[in-house]
């Protein structure tokens, strides 16, 4: 993780996902907060804003569609 100053969070865990933390976290050779950031950061990821992929341009010249028929003719029905 960067530099950064970080603020404390808290939550309350049953036993079972305690244990669980702990040895996931050991099996990865790191903190438990260490963990629970890094997936955390895999989770959340997904409700960062992205932004939207431009177009290639690739249909912008096209005038006309073809038939679409002609392009899966081969395949069975």
């Amino acid at each position: 993780m960067a530099l950064t100053k970080k603020k404390p969070t808290t939550i309350a865990l049953p036993p079972e996902l305690d244990a669980l933390l702990t040895k996931a976290a050991e099996t990865r050779g790191i903190s438990r907060s260490e963990f629970v950031r890094r997936q955390l950061q895999l989770v959340l990821e997904q409700y960062r804003p992205h932004p939207r992929p431009r177009s290639a341009g690739v249909a912008r010249g096209l005038r006309e569609r073809g038939n679409e028929g002609e392009l899966f003719r081969h395949l069975p029905r």
